[in-house]
């Protein structure tokens, strides 16, 4: 081990230890009610607002963002707390499925098969200088989590830093904890990595010649009338500025390189493919049910072969559901019956004070296809995120 890798390890121990002395230290965070989950699944739609905002209250959550839709109907919105109609939220490792469908559109356009290596394509620096970077490097790879790609996620940068572009975040990272991306995992695989998302970014923008906002845009938000997305980062920058926005809120935890508490505000994220979709619940679940629409074979801006893709079980990841182990398509978390079959298409995210979760449920012979979305702007909101999926799912 190098010697800046073990002044890092120590130095990341440290704020482990510090991160625990605050949270023993401080308050301790109020836990969800574990009775929650079925008073929802059990309840009229009147009855789950009032239980989603009671709950939401109990866990300090200042603004949650809910939207459901069930195939053929009207998308029902539900905000709290300092959330409120067409207010953009981050949606964390949700943007991972935006953004595979996107990269997948466009290799579509340019023949890119699946399993091409695409080294060749990333003109922005020279891949083989990574570690490991000598090796095959392929789109299905990259977007299954199976490139033995490092990093699995990003802390972002505080508003006010002048964010490094996807090249640099990549190849040169600027602070002192992060690494180069490196190919030091076995291919093939399950290793979660955001770092595998940021290069099929890259690899976007290099053979479009276009940004991966002014891309997604193009391909997928405006297609699917997204009006209250996009992958701008820093926001600020966007042409559409000011827009309305629901900041974050947390305390300062090192071990998440929080090292100042945010109010009403969020970190930016040039890994965009990976975390830095803006969005609402409502535009979420747009996208999730034209995801679903297209993998049954209905015409919309997401092509069914991609959609097939996306949906389509390429690796185990060594979690279990409540069926069994649980599968990543491309962009995707899937759960399948015990023949296979698939129950459910999901994913979750988590930002610097943002949480997200959706759930989208292909249509069966006794049901229609439905959609979940739950977003929230504080760490206390994942475990009420996953348990309104999951209730609202039963409903």
């Amino acid at each position: 081990m190098t010697t800046r890798k073990v002044f890092i390890a120590c130095a990341l121990t440290g704020l482990a230890v510090l991160g625990s002395s605050l949270f023993l230290f401080g308050h301790l965070d109020p836990t969800l009610d574990p009775a929650f989950e079925d008073k929802l699944a059990a309840a009229e739609n009147h009855q789950a607002e009032t239980l989603i905002a009671q709950e939401a209250k109990s866990l300090g959550i200042t603004a949650l963002d809910v939207a459901t839709i069930k195939d053929g109907e009207t998308a029902r919105t539900l905000h709290f707390g300092r959330s409120k109609e067409g207010a953009l939220m981050q949606a964390a490792s949700l943007s991972k499925a935006v953004a595979a469908a996107v990269i997948l559109i466009q290799a579509e356009r340019e023949n890119v098969e699946l399993d091409d290596d695409i080294r060749t394509q990333i003109t922005s620096f020279d891949i083989t200088k990574l570690n490991g970077g000598d090796r095959p490097v392929t789109l299905r790879q990259l977007l299954s989590h199976t490139a033995g790609a490092s990093q699995s996620g990003y802390a972002g940068y505080p508003r006010g830093n002048r964010p490094p572009s996807i090249a640099e975040v990549i190849s040169s990272p600027p602070r002192f904890f992060e690494f180069a991306l490196a190919f030091d995992g076995p291919p093939d695989e399950f290793r979660y990595s955001g770092g595998g998302y940021s290069l099929a970014q890259l690899w976007a923008q290099d053979v479009s010649g276009k940004g991966f906002t002014q891309l997604a845009d193009e391909l997928l938000l405006r297609p699917l009338n997204m009006k209250h997305s996009t992958f701008e980062q820093p926001i600020e920058n966007g042409p559409n500025w000011p827009l309305k926005i629901t900041g974050a809120d947390a305390r300062i935890d090192p071990t998440q390189a929080l090292f100042s508490p945010l109010t009403n505000s969020w970190h930016n994220y040039p890994e965009q493919a990976a975390a830095g979709l803006w969005t609402t619940s409502e535009d979420y679940a747009r996208f999730a049910l034209a995801l679903v629409r297209a993998s049954e074979g209905q015409e919309n801006a997401i092509p069914p072969s991609v959609a097939e893709a996306m949906m389509t079980p390429q690796v185990k990841t060594g979690w279990e559901t409540d069926t069994g182990p649980s599968h990543y398509g491309l962009g995707t978390m899937l759960e399948l019956d015990e023949d296979g079959a698939l129950l459910s298409v999901s994913h979750t995210g988590a930002n610097a004070g943002y949480r997200s979760h959706f759930l989208a449920r292909p249509a069966a012979a006794d049901t229609p296809a439905k959609v979940i979305v739950s977003i929230g702007n504080t760490p206390s909101a994942a475990p009420l995120n996953k348990a309104i999926v999951n209730g609202l799912n039963q409903n």
